[in-house]
C-alpha cells in the first residue's frame, strides 16, 4: 500500500515501533514532532523542503512493509532469523535455563556490545524470565513531550541541517512552553529550557544550513535526564513480594551543625585501613581479576580479618564449594575463627552475619537487581561481591554493578590489589604477603641502632657552602657534627619516603671517619630507628642502605619502643667482604661486589672488580668470581673443590642449552683487539673456537657479548681465560705466523680452485676496496657456505646448521 499523510500513523501501528530499523525510527519521532502527533500537518503542505523529508520516509516504510525486511530490501540476515527464532521459544524452556542463557547473553554483549542478535533475545529473555517467576514485564511508558523534544535535540548532534528545520524546532519548543503544554515541575523542564537555548543560540549565529556539534557535557547532562526517567515506582525483592519505592530521607542543616556530626565507622587498621579506609557499617565493594591472581586469597584473608576484630562472616565459596583448595587458603592464611562460617550457598536467613562475602556473583546467577535486593532485605549487612572477568580483564556484568558498590578492588597482575572506592582511592596491598601482619595481627613496634655508611665525596656535596673545599669535610664531621647528623637525618627520611615504610629516624649521630681521603673514605653515622620489623627489614640489614645484623636473634632491636630497655649492639659476624688486612674503603668496595652477585648482576660485579685494585680482586671467593664470569688458576681450582669438600663436580642434570653468539660486525672488530692485544694471528675457526670456550666456562657470556660496550673489560678477561685454555688445547698460538700464503701449494690446483688465479680476475677497484676493509671478505666467504649449506670443511650439514656454524642470522 502506499503510505500517505493519511495512513502513516495507522501503518506504524499496524508495523510496531519496536519492529522499525533505527532510521525509521529516528524519522518517526522527526514526524511526530513536526505534526504535533499526526494532528497538524500543515507543515507538509507549506514547506517544500519538509515534504520532501516526509515522503521520503513514506517511501522508506512502504519498502520495508512489502519486503518485510530492512531497507535494502535484501532477505534478513540468517543471524537474525535464528535469533528471532530462539526469541520465540524461550517460553517453552525452565526458568533455571532462561537465566543461564541470560548470564550467556550479558557476557557477550560485555565483550562484543549490543549486537542486532542480543538486541532481539535480551528483551524476549527477560519477558520469559518474569513470566516464569510470577512477575509482570513493565508496560512501556509514551513519551512526554518534552521527552520527546530532548530526544529529538540528541538527535541533531553529528548531522547538517537547514535554518528552516531549526526553526521550526524552536517554534514548537517555543509554543509547548507558551500553551503550558511544559510547565516547571515537569521532569525535564529544566533541560527543555536549555534546548530552547541551544536552539537559540544555533539559529542566530547559523547561515542557511549548519552542522550541529554539542560538547560532551551537554549530551551527558541530557541523557542522564533521560535515564532518571526509567526509574521504576515498584521494585521486587528476591523473595517476590512487590516493595514500594521508599522516598530518601532529607535533610537540611548548617554547615557548622554538620562539621559537628559524629559518623559510625567500622574501625578498619592496618594494611586493610591503609587499603580501604575506614567505611560504615553496611558498605559495600566488589573484587574483580583474571582467575589465579589472588581474588579468593585477598577476600579469605579479609574474611579472617573481620571475623577477629569486627564480628560474624559468611564466606559463600559457591565457585570452589566447600573442598580442599578453600581449606588450603584459610590454612595459609591462618584465618579459622569461631565468628568466621563457610558455605557453598546462599541461605535465606542471613540474620546472624554482620559481614556476607559471595564468591562469585556470577557463579551465583545474579544481576544487578538481585544485589540491590539483596541489600534491602538485610540492612545494616556489610556484603562484598567478587567477580569473574572477561578475557580483557574486566569484570563481567553490567557497568552498574560498579556504580553500585563503595568499594571497588581490582586485581590487575597476581599478588597485588589497588582501589579505587570513595573511602580510600588509590590504597594498594600485596596479598601474597608472607608477613606476620595478616588478618588484623598487628606487628609489634621496635627500635633499632644500626650503622649508616657514607662516601665522603657524597656527604660533602650536600654540606658543602660557599668557599669549602673538599679536604675540608673532614674538619666539617669533626669540628660541626650537628650539620652532618641534620643533613644524614633529612637523607634518611627521604629514602624512607620513597620507599613508603613507616619507620621514625629518632636520632642520627656521627661516629667516625675510615679515611681522610675524600676519593674513598666514608664516613660512619650511627643511626636509631624505630618501626615494625618488617618495614625496619626493607630498609636496614646487608646490603641495604643502613647496615644491620639481623641473624643474631634482632640482635641490637629493642621490641616494644615503649620500654627504656637500652638497646644491645650486636657484632657483626665477617664475611669475605670484611678481610682484616684491608681497610674499610676496601671492604665498602668488595660489599658492592657481593651485592651486584647477590642481585644476579655478574657483569656489573666484574666491571667494579676489575676498577679495584688485585688486593681486593684476591678477596673474592673462587665459586662467585666464576659467576662473574672469571676463570681460575689451577691453584684456585683445587683451592675451591677443598673448600666445597669434594672432588671435581659431577654434573647431575642436563646443562641448559647456551644461546649461540651471532658473529657480527662488532664481534668481527673484537677479533683485532684480541689479536693486538696477544700478537697473535687467528682464522675465523679459531676465533669461534675461542668464543665458544668463553661461554663454556661462563655463566654470562652472552650477556657481556650482547651489551659490549659498557662490558668490555668483563669480555677481554673472559677471552684472556679462554685464549690460555685453547692454546693448551691445539698448541698452535707460538706457531702462530703471519705468512698466511704459500703459492706453491696451490700451484697444482685447478684454476677455480687457485686463490691466485680468481683475484687475478678480479677488479683493481674491488681489490683496493677489499684492502682497505670497506667490506668484509671472511664475512662474505662465511655467508657463502651458510647459503650453500656447508660446514667450515666444504661439508654439507644442511642450512639451519651452517647458519649456527658461520655465525649467520
Amino acid at each position: 500500500m502506499k503510505i500517505t499523510t493519511k495512513n502513516y500513523f495507522k501503518a506504524i501501528k499496524e508495523v510496531g515501533f519496536e519492529n522499525l530499523p533505527e532510521v525509521l525510527k529516528k524519522s518517526h519521532l522527526v514526524i511526530m514532532t513536526k505534526t504535533d502527533e499526526g494532528k497538524d500537518w500543515s507543515i507538509y503542505d507549506n514547506d517544500a523542503d519538509v515534504k520532501r523529508v516526509f515522503d521520503l520516509a513514506f517511501e522508506k516504510l512502504d519498502e520495508f512493509i512489502d519486503n518485510k525486511g530492512d531497507l535494502s530490501g535484501t532477505p534478513e540476515h540468517p543471524m537474525i532469523i535464528r535469533a528471532k527464532e530462539d526469541a520465540e521459544g524461550y517460553k517453552h524452556l525452565p526458568l533455571d535455563k532462561l537465566k543461564m542463557i541470560y548470564r550467556l547473553e550479558c557476557d557477550a554483549e560485555q565483550e562484543d556490545g549490543l549486537t542486532p542478535e542480543i538486541k532481539i533475545r535480551k528483551p524476549a529473555l527477560e519477558k520469559a524470565i518474569a513470566e516464569k517467576e510470577g512477575r509482570q514485564t513493565p508496560e512501556k511508558k509514551e513519551s512526554t513531550l518534552a521527552e520527546k523534544f530532548v530526544k529529538r535535540f540528541l538527535l541533531l548532534s553529528g548531522k547538517t541541517h537547514q535554518k528552516k528545520e531549526i526553526e521550526g524546532f524552536l517554534n514548537a519548543v517555543q509554543d509547548a512552553i507558551k500553551e503550558k503544554e511544559i510547565v516547571k515541575d515537569d521532569a525535564l523542564s529544566k533541560e527543555v529550557l536549555l534546548v530552547q537555548n541551544k536552539l537559540l543560540s544555533l539559529v542566530n549565529s547559523m547561515g542557511k544550513s549548519i552542522k550541529v556539534e554539542f560538547s560532551p557535557a551537554t549530551k551527558k547532562q541530557l541523557q542522564l535526564a533521560l535515564n532518571k526517567l526509567k526509574a521504576k515506582p515498584k521494585k521486587k525483592s528476591l523473595n517476590g513480594i512487590e516493595q514500594e519505592e521508599t522516598k530518601p530521607q532529607q535533610n537540611l542543616m548548617s554547615s557548622i551543625e554538620f562539621a559537628n556530626l559524629h559518623f559510625n565507622t567500622i574501625g578498619f587498621t592496618g594494611k586493610w585501613l591503609d587499603l580501604i579506609g575506614d567505611p560504615s557499617p553496611g558498605f559495600t565493594a566488589m573484587v574483580f581479576g583474571k582467575p589465579k591472581m589472588g581474588k579468593s586469597y585477598l577476600c579469605v584473608d579479609f574474611a579472617g580479618y573481620l571475623a577477629r576484630n569486627h564480628g560474624t562472616v559468611l564466606y559463600v565459596a559457591n565457585e570452589e564449594k566447600l573442598d580442599a583448595t578453600l581449606q588450603m587458603k584459610l590454612n595459609d592464611k591462618d584465618v579459622k575463627h569461631e565468628n568466621l562460617f563457610v558455605s557453598d550457598y546462599l541461605p535465606d536467613d542471613l540474620s546472624k552475619y554482620q559481614f556476607i562475602i559471595l564468591d562469585s556473583v556470577n557463579k551465583l546467577g545474579l544481576n544487578p537487581k538481585d544485589l540491590d535486593n539483596l541489600k534491602k532485605k538485610n540492612p545494616g549487612k556489610s556484603f562484598i561481591f567478587i567477580f569473574q572477568t572477561t578475557k580483557d580483564g574486566n569484570f563481567k556484568g553490567a557497568n552498574s554493578y560498579q556504580h553500585d558498590v563503595d568499594v571497588v578492588i581490582e586485581i590487575p597482575e597476581k599478588g597485588k590489589a589497588t582501589q579505587f572506592g570513595r573511602f580510600n582511592a588509590g590504597g594498594e596491598m600485596n596479598i601474597f604477603d608472607d608477613s606476620n601482619e595478616l588478618s588484623g595481627v598487628k606487628s609489634e613496634e621496635m627500635e633499632i641502632e644500626a650503622e649508616f655508611p657514607v662516601p665522603l665525596g657524597e656527604i660533602f656535596i650536600y654540606l658543602k657552602r660557599k668557599g669549602e673545599k673538599d679536604e675540608d669535610i673532614v674538619d666539617i664531621l669533626e669540628n660541626d657534627p650537628e650539620r652532618g647528623n641534620t643533613e644524614m637525618k633529612k637523607i634518611a627520611n627521604s629514602i624512607i619516603r620513597k620507599k613508603n615504610l613507616k619507620i621514625k629516624v629518632l636520632e642520627v649521630e656521627h661516629a667516625y671517619n675510615d679515611s681522610s681521603n675524600i676519593t674513598h673514605g666514608v664516613a660512619y653515622f650511627t643511626i636509631k630507628l624505630s618501626g615494625t620489623e618488617k618495614d625496619l627489614k626493607k630498609f636496614a640489614g646487608e646490603n641495604k642502605e643502613i647496615e644491620y645484623d639481623w641473624d643474631g636473634g634482632l640482635g641490637g632491636a629493642k621490641k616494644n619502643a615503649k620500654k627504656s630497655t637500652p638497646a644491645k649492639k650486636v657484632e657483626k659476624k665477617k664475611d669475605w667482604t670484611e678481610p682484616d688486612w684491608l681497610d674499610k674503603a676496601d671492604w665498602n668496595n668488595l660489599k658492592i661486589i657481593k651485592k651486584y652477585c647477590d642481585q644476579g648482576k655478574y657483569i656489573e660485579a666484574m666491571n667494579h672488580a676489575m676498577d679495584c685494585d688485585t688486593v681486593i680482586r684476591e678477596e673474592i671467593p673462587g665459586d662467585i668470581w666464576k659467576k662473574m664470569g672469571g676463570q681460575l688458576t689451577k691453584t684456585g681450582e683445587e683451592k675451591l673443590k677443598a673448600a666445597q669438600g669434594k672432588s671435581t663436580p659431577k654434573v647431575s642434570e642436563e646443562k641448559k642449552k647456551k644461546q649461540t653468539i651471532v658473529f657480527n660486525s662488532t664481534i668481527r672488530a673484537l677479533k683485532g683487539v684480541i689479536e693486538r692485544e696477544w700478537d697473535i694471528e687467528l682464522t675465523d675457526g679459531e676465533y669461534i673456537e675461542i668464543l665458544d670456550i668463553a661461554q663454556e666456562n661462563s655463566v654470562n657470556f652472552y650477556e657481556v657479548v650482547t651489551d659490549i660496550d659498557p662490558n668490555l673489560t668483563a669480555f677481554m678477561t673472559q677471552m684472556a681465560g679462554a685464549l690460555k685454555i685453547w692454546d693448551k688445547t691445539k698448541g698452535k698460538s707460538e706457531e702462530k705466523s703471519r705468512e698466511k700464503f704459500d703459492p706453491r701449494f696451490y700451484a697444482n690446483r685447478k684454476d677455480d680452485d687457485n686463490p691466485s688465479f680468481i683475484f687475478s680476475l678480479t677488479s683493481s677497484k674491488l681489490l683496493a676496496e677489499a684492502i682497505k676493509g670497506d667490506f668484509d671478505l671472511i664475512y662474505l666467504v662465511r655467508r657463502e657456505l651458510a647459503n650453500r649449506g656447508q660446514d667450515s670443511t666444504g661439508k654439507w650439514v644442511g642450512f639451519d646448521e651452517a647458519a649456527k656454524i658461520h655465525r649467520i642470522k
